[in-house]
């Protein structure tokens, strides 16, 4: 009786899936040209979801340990450590508890000025490639704001008049985008919650393929503007988070520091997320 090892199973299966596409491809227009590029594209396509299980895995760790300080810490503040002995009675920071630990799965380039404005894009070259025109909304241009502004709810009466985010694609006729850029001093929060909240409502899958998000810890607790403690800011953050959003890279903007802003605390982040769940993005 013959017997294969696993070597030459792989070996057979690998021939037999060559023929089938070499013989699918004869007497096309393209020919054997079609052929690497079928075979590319099979393998890119493996690779990416294997990758991407994987980087599931160690967001989900990461997850974990982030409610495992919170069950031990509580509410321990954006930066509880002032000094020597609190820091080690209190080890973690705000950005410790949400590292950018889901890995994108192609190349990260950082699109924009060097410095404050710059983005970091994953798989740029997949939207360059794309057959249909690729969505993008950005907002935020460093303090001009006179021509309009987002926020948690429609106002045209305003001046500069605000709109949410769903409310803008319903009026350009767009139910999805491919890449939303927000930098927009602390409105971030509503604009998110609005858009989260909108289209849960509607049971309509999170309708954003990637974000580039500048996050801005100003919350006011005598104001009571939200999220002014840390345990708003996660319960926000896990809420983007249950509906696929994933952060695949962060920057620290340190301007708060050198500057002197605030308390001068690194109150702001640069985050690259990117929606898992999501059927039409061009990244798998």
């Amino acid at each position: 009786m013959l017997r294969l090892n696993t070597f030459q199973i792989f070996l057979s299966s690998s021939a037999a899936f060559f023929l089938i596409v070499l013989i699918t491809h004869l007497g096309t227009p393209d020919g054997l040209a079609g052929v690497s590029s079928n075979i590319s594209g099979v393998i890119t396509r493996g690779s990416v979801k294997s990758i991407m299980a994987k980087s599931e895995a160690l967001w989900m760790k990461t997850v974990k340990q982030r409610h495992e300080v919170r069950e031990k810490f509580g509410e321990m503040g954006f930066f509880p450590a002032r000094n020597g002995p609190t820091y080690f009675s209190m080890p973690y920071s705000v950005w410790d508890l949400v590292p950018a630990s889901w890995n994108c799965p192609h190349e990260v380039e950082r699109i924009g000025r060097m410095g404050d404005g710059g983005k970091w894009v994953c798989g740029m070259s997949r939207y360059e490639k794309k057959s249909r025109p690729c969505v993008v909304y950005s907002f935020g241009v460093q303090n001009e704001s006179s021509f309009a502004g987002i926020g948690g709810t429609t106002n045209e009466e305003k001046a500069p008049p605000y709109y949410t985010v769903q409310d803008l694609m319903k009026m350009n006729g767009h139910s999805y985008i491919d890449i939303l850029k927000i930098d927009v001093e602390f409105a971030e929060f509503e604009t998110m919650t609005s858009l989260l909240s909108h289209t849960a409502s509607l049971m309509q899958a999170f309708p954003i393929g990637q974000m580039l998000m500048e996050i801005h810890l100003f919350g006011n607790e005598i104001e009571r503007t939200e999220p002014h403690t840390l345990g708003q800011f996660l319960d926000w953050w896990e809420a983007m988070e249950e509906r696929g959003v994933r952060p695949a890279w962060t920057e620290p903007n340190l301007l708060a520091v050198t500057l002197g802003l605030s308390d001068k605390m690194p109150r702001l982040a640069e985050y690259t997320f990117v929606n898992v769940k999501d059927p039409r993005s061009v990244l798998w």
